[in-house]
């Protein structure tokens, strides 16, 4: 981009890897026993085991009546990381449009490869919203694999899709596991029914669990 008088235009790095003029979030390498991460500010992303990549991101969503995003503000912060564990946990408000909500989040990853979080929140004022609790985005390495889902009704067999799914490939999940060449993973839900969609639909490459189910407004 430019002309034969200026030349090319130089954009700070911040602007031209993300497009906002905002310093960049530092990260985090964790290790929890044979898993391992980068923390990004209150996001865990490129869950690993071995060499597989079994979580692509995991992050807490606060989105209005318009399905923006309302940003979270940290108050407080603390990691905690050793060898084969980590621990981070924060307070942070996400404030904007007609939202308000705080918060305080934890995740932590100990030695037998678990890693849990949580979060714990209150509307400071009455607001519509479209979502607020934790995503979850598979990588789409998984393509084709076969997964087994627990719901309340019982336990689901099935694939993650193939070719894009207009329709949530999984509803109602308590939680779902599926193998990698390295092992096998298993992610459990709390705190609300979540479901799966397939984000190939809004061009991007990941399927995303999360709640609360979109038939519920």
């Amino acid at each position: 981009m430019g002309d034969e008088r200026t030349g090319p235009v130089a954009f700070p790095a911040p602007v031209s890897q993300y497009g906002r003029n905002e310093p960049l979030p530092q990260r985090h390498n964790l290790r929890a026993g044979p898993l391992t991460a980068v923390l990004e500010g209150g996001d865990l992303r490129y869950v690993k085991l071995g060499g597989d990549t079994v979580v692509l991101r995991l992050y807490a969503a606060i989105r209005d009546r318009n399905w923006d995003t309302i940003e979270p503000k940290f108050l407080s912060y603390e990691l905690d990381r050793g060898d084969e564990g980590f621990s981070v946990r924060f307070t942070a408000e996400n404030v904007g449009n007609d939202v308000d909500f705080a918060w305080q989040g934890s995740i932590t990853g100990t030695a037998n490869g678990v890693i849990t979080a949580t979060m714990d929140g209150v509307a400071r004022e009455s607001f519509l919203r479209n979502r607020i609790g934790w995503c979850v985005l598979h990588p789409m390495e998984l393509a084709g694999v076969q997964a087994t889902v627990e719901t309340p009704d019982g336990t689901v067999e099935g694939a993650f899709p193939d070719l894009i799914s207009p329709h949530q490939p999984f509803i109602d999940m308590r939680s779902i596991s599926h193998a990698t060449p390295s092992g096998e993973i298993v992610i459990r839900f709390e705190g609300d029914l979540w479901e799966m969609e397939d984000q190939r639909n809004w061009t991007d490459a990941s399927y995303k669990t999360y709640s609360t189910p979109l038939r519920l407004p």
